[in-house]
Parts: structure tokens; sequence; C-alpha cells
């Protein structure tokens, strides 16, 4: 089987990360898979952000969980990447299921370190379930016990761990989760082996070589995480 291509938050070579601009480019180029990072902002609300300050990708300061969602919603998250992106918002998840939901495409939910008081497992389910995609979207996360509340409000989403391989898959398996999401450098054939024989799919992240698909597929690896989905996806053929 041939490795699936996940657009790691979006395009994010051609339009900024995790934003509406880069998840629609990455939809029109068929992928098959998009993974994407949520933060709560203070009320809650979950938007799709990898970093827990706005620093870095938008004109804005500050801890995600302390500002309110019309705030985060009025920051430019696109003209830090490009002039031609400004004006790009931070989106909320259900405005990225909005645009996700009637396609092909499927998301990779991760769930980053949340706040004390927040309820993110939760908040992510019951979106999952408002659209309709609990049985077909992944949540992933590094924290294991944040998967376990997910499986415990639904034990049919499906879960990944994302870590180190050899951390990650005794975890795996011990708690029969179906996917690890290794970082590219810790995962093995001797991991990829083992995970099969225990029934666990395996993603690798961040693999950005479209020279190196060929080698990844004789691995056996299941998918492929990566922020040149366009590239990617030529070299899948």
């Amino acid at each position: 089987m041939a490795p699936q291509i996940e657009a790691h938050r979006g395009d994010s070579t051609n339009a900024p990360e995790n934003t509406l601009a880069a998840f629609a480019k990455a939809i029109g180029l068929g992928v098959p898979w998009i993974e994407l990072d949520v933060h709560p902002a203070k009320d809650g609300t979950l938007v799709v952000i990898h970093d827990d300050t706005v620093d870095r990708t938008t004109t804005g300061s500050g801890a995600v969980c302390d500002l309110a969602v019309d705030e985060l919603l009025r920051l430019d998250a696109g003209a830090k990447f490009a002039p031609a992106f400004t004006g790009e918002r931070i989106p909320r998840l259900k405005d990225v299921l909005e645009l996700v939901a009637p396609t092909t495409t499927r998301l990779n939910v991760e769930v980053k370190a949340s706040p004390p008081g927040t309820d993110v497992p939760r908040a992510v389910v019951d979106l999952l379930h408002d659209f309709g995609k609990q049985r077909e979207y992944v949540v992933s996360s590094f924290d294991l016990n944040c998967l376990l509340d997910v499986r415990a409000l639904d034990p049919g989403i499906t879960l990944a761990l994302i870590g180190n391989g050899p951390a990650i898959l005794p975890r795996a398996e011990e708690h029969r989760l179906p996917w690890i999401h290794g970082n590219h450098t810790t995962v093995t054939g001797e991991i990829v082996d083992c995970a099969h024989a225990q029934g666990i799919s395996v993603n690798v992240w961040t693999v950005d070589e479209p020279e190196t698909y060929a080698a990844w597929q004789a691995l056996g690896v299941d998918k492929l995480c990566t922020n040149r989905p366009c590239s990617m996806m030529l070299a899948a053929g």
C-alpha cells in the first residue's frame, strides 16, 4: 500500500499555516488528509493555531487561552506569511469543519496541551458529532491522557499518539490505540513491522523530501505528514 499524504497545517508551503486558505489549497490538491492544531480561547472556543501564543503567526501577542475568541478572530494570520494573504484570520475549528466536512478530505485534529480547567476533549468530540465526522476523522495528541478522555466520551473515535517511535509504540499497544504518529527520525522498519503486527497504523512527520517517498513506501508506513503536499502527491503518483 502506498502511504497516504497528509497536509501539515494545510498546504503550509503555499499559504499561511492553519488558515482556511491553507486548507482550501490542500483540498484543491486532492490530499486525503489534513493535519491541524487546536487550542481553546479564553471562553473555551476551539481555534486552529499551532503555538500556545499568537506572536509567531499573527499581528497580535499573548497567550491564546488569555484572549477572547473575538479578539483572536480580529488578528491578521496572513500578513507575516506574504502580503497577498493579508487579512487571513485564525479560524475556529467549527469554521474548518464547515469547509472540509463536505469534501472527501479527512482531518487529523491535534489537541495541544490545554490550560487547567478547560475541557478540550469534550469540545472536540462535540464538534465532530455536530458534523457527523466522529467515525471518519482522527484525534491526535502528545498527551495520552487527553486521548483517553476522548475515548471515555466516545470510544469509537480514532485516536493517535504522537511522539518518538520507540516511546509511543508500547503505550499505543497497552491502550489499544489504532495509530501512532512518529517523528520521522525515530521511525524504523522494525517499529513499523511491530506496529502492524499489533494492528496499529503508522504516520510519520514531518517529511518534506519527495525523493524519500519510495523509501517510506518500502518501509511500509501508512501515512506521510508533510509541509509540501503538492510535491509529495506528485511523488506518490
